[in-house]
């Protein structure tokens, strides 16, 4: 009996709902590999993708590496988690022909939908991503979901692999929620991180050369000269000049001529690399986000309402495509695994609403920063979980 075999037949009772469901999930029965390391550099990315794109014998192992690297800079960190919390910040509602259902929406207020919310807006920067739902309670609800290994997800012909070098393997095949899976994306995607990475690396190099010049310049660098060929006392002299740094100062002979030798740019050296860096942290907050004025400080206050406005465009932008991946898909998958959802379910974010939009965005509330004055309200969010 085989691997799908077994688990099949651990998950026979998928659509029973008043026992706990223990069986195992498949990234149980996949071998994750060890945890390797890819040099960031721009060779590195373009032969990644030249073997993702590879026809004939694609791989994005090498790519995911690179990806992995790339979203623990401190500038995706801090894009990421805005865009999360605003989709998962979004007040929704459960609707059955239009009137709410307070008792299905309570069924999406759960940490599971959360999670699902997170894996959805990663797919976003991953591109294509499978979802696993994990354990369900005696009630039948999940308690959980994650992302299936990427390393065991083949996207080409969408095998789970036991072994991450496999090219085939068990398919996911036209009933993935028979195996807890939810796919999310095109197989052919490579999301976001393609372009991040770039900026990614560059920032590092930049870093890292802003570095190397505060290790050369920082301290100024010492000439000696002396006119003595004595072994013993020229010793001496370089044992003097190798403390002169750290220690700020030397003792030398009378006649002996000491020069240094500092940074000639008045200390305005460091600005081609800070330039760098802080470019590569808006092309990344422009990639997610779509603007830089929420991270950054901004002088005007019309610039601010700006960016804004333009985190919530790509905020509402996200909710619409959540909804329907919710309202066309996701319905069926619980369905399928015992969730009691009407056919005319549909779940709503009242932010989208046309008329809840504008007012929104013609609320005047008091400034906190002046007094006796105004300003535009930001978009009026609630709590999904309330």
């Amino acid at each position: 009996m085989g691997i799908l075999d077994r688990f099949l037949n651990k998950s026979s009772d998928s659509k029973q709902t008043t026992t706990v469901k223990k069986g195992k999930r498949m990234s149980a029965e996949v071998n994750k590999p060890q945890p390797d390391r890819v040099v960031m550099q721009m060779s590195t990315l373009r032969q990644a993708l030249e073997e993702a794109e590879d026809k004939s014998n694609p791989s994005w192992e090498k790519l995911h590496l690179i990806y992995k690297n790339a979203v623990k800079d401190a500038q995706v960190i801090t894009q990421n988690a805005t865009a999360v919390n605003e989709l998962q910040a979004s007040h929704f509602v459960v609707e059955v022909d239009g009137i709410e259902n307070e008792e299905l929406t309570d069924l999406f207020k759960k940490p599971w939908f959360a999670d699902f919310i997170k894996i959805y807006y990663d797919a976003e920067l991953w591109g294509y991503t499978v979802c696993e739902f994990g354990q369900q309670d005696v009630n039948g609800e999940f308690l959980g979901c994650k992302v299936f290994p990427r390393t065991n997800i083949y996207p080409f012909n969408r095998n789970i692999i036991i072994e991450s070098t496999d090219t085939s393997g068990i398919p996911i095949g036209d009933k993935p929620e028979a195996l807890f899976l939810f796919e999310i994306g095109e197989t052919d995607d490579l999301g976001l991180l393609e372009s991040i990475s770039r900026e990614v690396i560059f920032k590092a190099f930049a870093r890292g050369d802003w570095a190397e010049h505060s290790e050369k310049w920082g301290m100024p660098r010492v000439i000696y000269k002396t006119d003595t060929d004595d072994e013993t006392e020229l010793d001496k002299k370089e044992r003097a000049a190798a403390n002169f740094a750290r220690n700020g100062y030397m003792i030398a002979d009378i006649d002996d001529e000491i020069e240094t030798l500092e940074d000639s740019s008045a200390g305005s050296g460091h600005l081609i690399y800070k330039d760098n860096v802080e470019l590569c942290n808006k092309e990344i907050a422009k990639l997610i986000n779509g603007q830089t004025g929420t991270s950054d400080e901004q002088a005007y206050v019309g610039s601010a309402e700006v960016h804004e406005r333009i985190l919530d465009q790509y905020t509402a932008s996200r909710l619409r495509r959540l909804t329907n991946l919710i309202n066309f898909r996701l319905h069926n998958f619980l369905r399928y695994h015992g969730y009691q959802i009407h056919d005319n379910a549909k779940i709503r974010f009242p932010e989208l609403d046309p008329k809840t939009a504008k007012e929104n965005s013609q609320a005047i509330v008091n400034d906190p920063d002046e007094e006796d004055a105004k300003k535009k309200s930001p978009v009026n969010r609630l709590p999904w979980s309330e």
